[in-house]
């Protein structure tokens, strides 16, 4: 999976994953101050085997690997098998002050929501016992925690001092919705806020209006095949006295009028799911202003709710 609304920036070390699963959230310390596009960039050509999901700084996040690909982050395979890798930049020995006032925290927990919801992984940290007893637990853990649990590394970070309460604090908030404004999705893909004028418009209110559309679509789909049945018993119904194949044949006919609706409703769907894709990419390319895909994004979404209502 590739996060909607975040650079992705290839990484060389990219392996398959035997199983195809993830199963937890790796959070590492890079122990150094560089950005995270400077690190997403050393990762496209360094020849130690090494990479990472994301990388994290101040105020940016970089995709580096799509998650399903496996990194070599761990220091064993089954940290490397198991976990999505998360590097924020910053030293080992950094203060619980200077990590809070370090890292792009909102914009980290928009894309670990996104994660957390794909692999259904809990917004918790697991403990070193847990991991021991089992290697697919659904949780975070640092890179010291997998050090003690799987071996195969002698590195500690994140640190003593980083803030886990903060970082799943804010996770669990992102997957609630809370206080999460449209602004937000527009500095994942353009590093600045921007204003917007629909005061209903929350990443939580646009998901909500876009699970509302897919669950319309279903029930719209439902009901016709509903519709089709009763038809069809009315026919027979109304038939008193007609031949089998006169009843059959009308069956038939309002069972192809159905199909050729239903039909042309798919195609109508998956040709704005396609224009949906194309504005996140090209919002992701720069080719669109963020708030200019946003808005369009809003008129299909819109446009599909006035379609659901006429029919």
């Amino acid at each position: 999976m590739k996060v909607p609304g975040i650079p992705f920036k290839q990484g060389r070390n990219a392996y398959d994953d035997r199983d195809g699963q993830k199963f937890g959230i790796a959070i590492h310390a890079t122990d150094n101050t560089a950005t995270a596009e400077a690190e997403a960039s050393y990762a496209t050509r360094r020849t130690d085997g090494v990479g990472s999901h994301f990388y994290v700084d101040g105020d940016s996040v970089v995709q580096s690997l799509d998650t399903r690909s496996r990194a070599g982050h761990a220091g064993s395979s089954t940290g490397n098998e198991n976990g999505i890798s998360v590097e924020i930049t910053g030293r080992v020995s950094a203060s619980r002050q200077w990590w809070l006032a370090n890292v792009a925290w909102d914009r980290l927990a928009e894309v670990l929501a996104v994660v957390c919801r794909e692999y259904d992984i809990a917004p918790r940290r697991a403990t070193v016992a847990e991991m021991k007893a089992n290697p697919k637990v659904r949780a975070f853990y640092g890179h010291n925690d997998m050090r003690l649990a799987w071996g195969g590394t002698s590195h500690t970070d994140p640190g003593p001092n980083f803030p886990w309460d903060h970082l799943l604090d804010r996770v669990k908030r992102a997957m609630n919705g809370d206080e999460m404004e449209l602004t937000d999705p527009i500095k994942l893909v353009t590093g600045k806020g921007v204003a917007y004028s629909s005061p209903t418009t929350t990443v939580a209110g646009v998901l909500s209006s876009t699970n509302y559309y897919v669950l319309q679509t279903r029930n719209s789909v439902l009901a016709e095949l509903a519709d089709a049945r009763v038809r069809e018993e009315a026919i027979l119904a109304a038939v008193t006295g007609g031949s089998q194949a006169k009843v059959l044949e009308a069956i038939q006919a309002q069972g192809e009028q159905t199909r050729r609706q239903l039909a042309e409703q798919a195609a109508t769907e998956a040709a704005r799911d396609a224009e949906l894709r194309a504005l996140v990419e090209q919002g992701q390319d720069g080719t669109l202003d963020a708030t200019e895909v946003l808005r369009r994004m809003g008129e299909l979404l819109a446009t599909a709710g006035q379609g659901q209502a006429r029919e």
